[in-house]
């Protein structure tokens, strides 16, 4: 059970991350999408901010720990998962100013269409 809670929060997490991203640019096509990726963003933008814990990462924390697997970094989900692996860890700020730009790049070519 602790297993399938973790690869679940893991999956919805991801999910998540993947929505904040790109979501703007499904708004082109489905334009009711973009009211819930200004919420996400705002989400995203806030954990990337302040470091706050995010329930997701505590869920999967909850998960991997009565699984008997470590829990994840304690910096979060992002430095657990893309920091390091996908990206140097010397450039996470970078990347999370590169996504930032990219929300917003999405938003302003919704306005521009």
């Amino acid at each position: 059970m602790h297993r399938v809670v973790a690869a679940a929060a893991c999956v919805v997490h991801m999910l998540f991350v993947a929505f904040t991203i790109l979501g703007g640019f499904l708004a082109w096509m489905m334009p009711w999408v973009f009211i819930p990726h200004i919420a996400a963003a705002a989400w995203g933008g806030r954990m990337s901010v302040t470091r706050a814990a995010c329930p997701l990462s505590r869920i999967e924390d909850w998960g991997r720990t009565g699984s008997g697997r470590p829990l994840m970094s304690d910096r979060g989900f992002i430095a657990h998962y893309f920091e390091g692996r996908v990206y140097p860890v010397k450039l996470a700020r970078r990347i999370e100013v590169l996504v930032g730009t990219l929300v917003v790049g999405s938003w302003l070519g919704l306005v521009v269409r």
